[in-house]
């Protein structure tokens, strides 16, 4: 709408500068004569060289009838182009009586191969704003600048053989040349047409306008109606409705409909930030109130969910403030990927591969997070995953001066919940992120529903994490990242087809009895892991089941996506063929490799050891196992045990 407003300006420039230069032309004879004569006064009315280079002719009469030729406006010397606007012929009627009360009616104004071309530097100033002080200058500025739509100049008709519009701005990396022409519609009605194609973003740019006359722009009282259509890349956008007001742009009633590959692309577009995304379709009402443009009763699809509601731009401040209220009744959980930094459409197998990584290394996009001011509530009723029972997600994102807060963050999961707060900021150098995450009321047989597996499966999840990170991509935050992770799982089973995922002495080795197509089952798994310059290294991890109590410790690198952990198991009781020989875990997060350590064996009283160091580290869980419901008992159990004094509880070993 920008350089919509600018074609008019610029053209309608010209013809004020040759109708305030009427009076004196008409007390000239010969017409050629005075060429240079009125181009030094539109130079000086409006502080840039302007130049008649070909014939000029005014008939006297009514109306006055005017021919010129060759008319060049300088541009600024910054400037790509030598000339701001080019003219070869100009052709307009001038009713006189109007132009002595000094109105400017015009029935006809006829222009062949107008050309204009608007630029910015890199600093932004443009070369479309005039530096005259000459008060001459006011005509143009007048007939350029109406404040409402009754001020524009009365033109009946205009005609526009063969129009050309650059515009350029390297600080939005902008460069469109468009050919501009007026036509009879099919309704019988005169339009002005647009067609222009050139680059936006550093990606191929077209679009096409289509809007009424002139003359309805300044006569009609109906709205202004207007027709859009615009590709940058593979984004596509359709506006059409009408404008009450278009010079002020007011009382607007557009009709949007957006599409193409990507949400993300939109941001050098119109300036709102999003994550990736798969292809889109959205459509909505666009209106304005002030500074304020909302896109109502928006509803499509994102991917394979929809997405309804309101976002709306006040473009009156510093920077951009967006307010939204989303809801998607069905959301699919690959199309949230975008918002941990990882590719909705999953990263292929050649990029994973050549990557040899698991964690996303996209880079944190700090120009993204500055641009705008945020305040967006956003609801998923119905959240599909494969292979993870979610259930829903409400949040609300509020993004100022860089610094992104998440909270509440709620995602139902498995029949329990996360819940907690995430916070990113953008306004340092790089990227910090601090997260605090409760994990409730899990259930491990939710993950596996709807398989014949969902029966010898059980246990009650919970825990929390928190962690900090630092750094310039997602994969650099989780490299450094400092905290701690605790997680249990209470009165547990597992299903003895585990075993065919591991070698097949794997569970033996550690001491854990299977016991034909019956579940494995254990009391409690608790694990605590400290965090620090993103190396996890375990505080405690216990297995406790009725003849084993099995104990984990080594780390897990954040940074180098690596493992080294052992794994033993100590028999509560002698068992008939147990080695107690460790378990190793090694290799990447993309290839781990279990083995068994036949070189060791484990040392006896490791329970003991394991048991006291829940003490401490495990305090912090304990009011998330509920230890009076009868599904967490067995973990508060062992804890509870672990806080007993050596041989308290009487047993022997």
């Amino acid at each position: 709408m920008v350089v919509l407003k600018w074609i008019g300006i610029g053209l309608l420039g010209l013809v004020g500068l040759i109708a305030g230069g009427i009076g004196i032309l008409a007390a000239v004879y010969d017409w050629n004569d005075a060429r240079d004569w009125l181009a030094a006064q539109a130079s000086e009315a409006i502080g840039r060289e302007v130049r008649i280079e070909g014939n000029l002719h005014v008939g006297l009469g009514d109306p006055i009838r005017i021919h010129v030729e060759g008319i060049k406006v300088a541009n600024e010397p910054w400037a790509e182009e030598p000339t701001f606007a080019e003219l070869d012929v100009l052709d307009a009627q001038l009713r006189l009586w109007p132009l002595l009360r000094g109105d400017i009616e015009l029935p006809e104004i006829r222009l062949t191969r107008p050309k204009l071309a608007m630029e910015k530097n890199p600093e932004g100033a443009n070369n479309w704003t005039f530096a005259s002080g000459d008060p001459r200058g006011s005509v143009a500025e007048e007939a350029t600048v109406p404040d409402d739509r009754q001020e524009v100049p009365i033109i009946e008709r205009l005609v526009v053989e063969e129009g050309r519009l650059r515009y350029r701005d390297p600080t939005s990396d902008v460069d469109v040349d468009s050919n501009l022409s007026t036509a009879v519609g099919g309704s019988g009605e005169e339009q002005v047409r647009l067609d222009g194609k050139g680059s936006f973003a550093g990606k191929p740019f077209t679009v096409t306008f289509e809007g009424g006359s002139l003359e309805y722009l300044r006569d009609d009282p109906k709205p202004y109606p207007l027709r859009l259509e615009a590709a940058v890349g593979e984004t596509r956008a359709k506006v059409e409705g009408s404008i009450a007001e278009p010079v002020k742009l007011e009382g607007v009633d557009l009709s949007v409909e957006l599409r193409g590959p990507d949400l993300a692309e939109i941001f050098p577009i119109v300036g709102i930030p999003t994550p990736k995304t798969r292809p889109y379709t959205l459509t909505g009402h666009l209106t304005r109130d002030g500074t304020v443009w909302t896109m109502e009763g928006m509803k499509g699809t994102v991917g394979e969910s929809d997405l309804n509601g309101m976002i709306a731009v006040d473009l009156g401040g510093e920077r951009p403030v967006i307010r939204g209220d989303l809801t998607s009744e069905r959301l699919a959980a690959t199309d949230l990927a975008g918002f941990v930094g990882a590719s909705p459409r999953g990263p292929s197998d050649y990029e994973t591969k050549a990557r040899g990584r698991v964690i996303p290394d996209t880079k944190v996009d700090l120009e993204r997070l500055r641009f705008a001011d945020m305040d967006v509530r956003f609801r998923g009723k119905r959240v599909e995953a494969p292979y993870v029972p979610l259930d829903g997600l409400d949040t609300r994102i509020r993004l100022e001066n860089g610094r992104a807060t998440i909270d509440p963050l709620k995602l139902g999961i498995a029949d329990g919940r996360i819940e907690g707060t995430t916070v990113l900021d953008g306004s340092g150098e790089v990227a910090a992120l601090d997260t605090n995450l409760g994990v409730s009321g899990l259930k491990l047989s939710a993950f596996f529903r709807d398989t014949p597996f969902a029966r010898d499966m059980g246990g009650i999840i919970a825990g929390r994490i928190q962690l900090k990170g630092r750094g310039a991509t997602v994969a650099d935050i989780a490299g450094s990242a400092d905290g701690k992770i605790g997680l249990a799982v209470d009165k547990g089973r597992v299903t003895s087809l585990a075993e065919a995922g591991l070698k097949t002495n794997v569970l033996e080795t550690l001491g854990i009895v299977l016991s034909g197509d019956e579940p494995v089952r254990f009391n409690c798994l608790v694990a605590d892991l400290g965090v620090r310059d993103g190396v996890m290294t375990s505080d405690a991890i216990v297995l406790d089941t009725p003849e084993t109590l099995v104990i984990g410790t080594g780390t897990v690198n954040l940074k180098t996506e690596t493992l080294d952990l052992t794994v033993r198991g100590d028999g509560k009781k002698a068992q008939v063929g147990a080695t107690h020989v460790p378990v190793r875990v090694r290799g990447s997060f993309l290839n781990p490799d279990i083995g068994i350590d036949a070189t060791e064996t484990a040392a006896r009283g490791a329970a003991a050891v394991a048991l006291g160091a829940l003490l401490t580290p495990f305090a912090a869980i304990v009011p998330l196992l509920d230890p009076g419901g009868a599904e967490s008992a067995n973990c508060a159990g062992l804890i509870d045990k672990a806080r007993q004094p050596a041989g308290a509880s009487g047993s022997s070993r």
